[in-house]
């Protein structure tokens, strides 16, 4: 049954990016030298989920609007998820909406939407000197096949939030390494000093991926291997997974975190009843407001564990601002996505909301690296992008889908392996 529910998905998907091309797969926008988008005016929408914090995309746009006067935003209200997201501008721009004008989303959707024809080819539209904002990692995240499809937004990495007041009163330090942090966990539980040791993203969806590639990183593996061939079924996966399930098992991570998204994980964590959270940096302003979080008092945060003798690794998984290829009015489009990629944008996120920037004026500021402790962690921290491939989805879900099987069912690891394998080469042969 799960097979054909997979193959039914991966049908809809292809089915649905097919449908999102057009005949030769160029953009509507046929423009080979750089815009000028000093002077917009007009109205554009701007399609945006909630960021961090209500009221900053508010106050971004009210920000915009003060320096150009002659134009108008309006703001979408995006779907909640992701992946709910994704499916609303694969329909609507690809059946060749005109709306929203400009639109943000997740990282890993340039590939995908530079395929289809739904996010505007940007290399030769903007400047070169645009791209000098952005660290070199960034730009090379949002091109594919030398287009440039999206301008980073902000920037996101998982950590380790953790409890300050046991550790210090345990005289523990932060676990530096999975093991240590999987052994703490158990012994506080033990203890009593908490209903649950460490608590994460376990839930079947996307999320899930991304903390699994943490592991797999941290144990040297990759999902593809130089040619994008599918390399998973190896000794490294063999390693995170058989840790994965052995922090259920074992009783560090509750057998809950099977149905956690990443709001399910940050109430248990802030309502003092778990130790430790994985969880991305954007929820540090949640966690530290008291009224959010019960124990913002005792928040802490720090890279994520190594594997003993190996190198913290960490899943980065920002987002993007895209321009619609059917835009309308492109000039105030770019100019929007100018400002929000700019230093002053950048610093409104930085400094009221805690998002790490994108933009190096900001993040390389050695000022604001003392003065905010996440951008310390984000400069020190090993960053990995989730695969990039327009396949992204159907891989992320052979993974999800998998993992989450595991952690419910406790199946064996090497047949597990077995069927992430299969479906994730059919996946990535099917050339969605």
């Amino acid at each position: 049954m799960k097979k054909i529910i997979w193959m039914a998905s991966l049908f809809l998907f292809l089915l649905i990016l097919g449908c999102s091309q057009d005949d030769n797969g160029a953009s509507n926008q046929d423009i080979s030298e750089p815009v000028d988008y000093s002077n917009p005016e007009g109205k554009i929408v701007w399609s945006s989920g909630s960021l961090s914090g209500l009221g900053l995309r508010q106050e971004l746009i009210e920000g915009f609007e003060e320096k150009y006067p002659n134009v108008e935003v309006e703001l979408q209200e995006a779907p909640s998820t992701t992946n709910q997201s994704q499916t609303y501008y694969t329909t609507t721009i690809g059946g060749q909406s005109e709306k929203p004008d400009i639109y943000s989303g997740d990282s890993n959707w340039p590939a995908q939407f530079g395929n289809a024809n739904i996010a505007l080819d940007l290399s030769e539209i903007m400047p070169d000197e645009f791209w000098d904002r952005f660290p070199d990692t960034l730009v090379d995240s949002v091109t594919y096949e030398g287009g440039i499809y999206g301008a980073p937004f902000y920037d996101n990495i998982g950590v380790l939030y953790y409890r300050k007041d046991i550790l210090e009163e345990e005289g523990l330090e932060v676990p530096s390494t999975w093991e240590e942090l999987q052994d703490m966990s158990i012994e506080l539980k033990e203890k009593g000093l908490v209903d649950y040791g460490f608590v994460w993203q376990g839930a079947s969806y996307e999320g899930l991926t991304t903390n699994f590639l943490e592991y797999l990183h941290a144990a040297n593996g990759e999902v593809l291997d130089e040619n994008e061939e599918v390399n998973i079924n190896t000794r490294e996966t063999e390693k995170a997974l058989s840790f994965m399930q052995e922090l259920v098992n074992g009783g560090a991570t509750p057998s809950a975190v099977a149905t956690f998204h990443e709001d399910e994980a940050t109430t248990t964590f802030s309502s003092g009843s778990a130790a430790f959270l994985r969880n991305w940096m954007s929820y540090y302003g949640q966690l530290k407001d008291p009224e959010m979080s019960a124990m913002s008092e005792n928040i802490g945060i720090s890279a994520l564990p190594a594997f003993e003798g190996g190198e913290r690794h960490t899943t980065q998984s920002g987002w993007n601002v895209f321009i619609n290829p059917n835009t309308q009015n492109l000039e105030a489009s770019l100019a929007f996505m100018d400002y929000l990629t700019g230093e002053e944008a950048q610093r409104i996120m930085l400094e009221g909301h805690d998002m790490i920037p994108t933009n190096t004026a900001v993040t390389e500021d050695p000022e604001l690296i003392d003065e905010y402790e996440i951008l310390e962690i984000y400069q020190e921290a090993i960053t990995t992008p989730r695969p990039k491939t327009p396949n992204y989805n159907a891989l992320s879900e052979g993974i999800y889908m998998n993992v989450n099987e595991m952690i419910v069912e406790n199946n064996d690891v090497q047949d597990i392996l077995d069927t992430m394998e299969d479906q994730m080469k059919s996946a990535n042969d099917s050339g969605l």
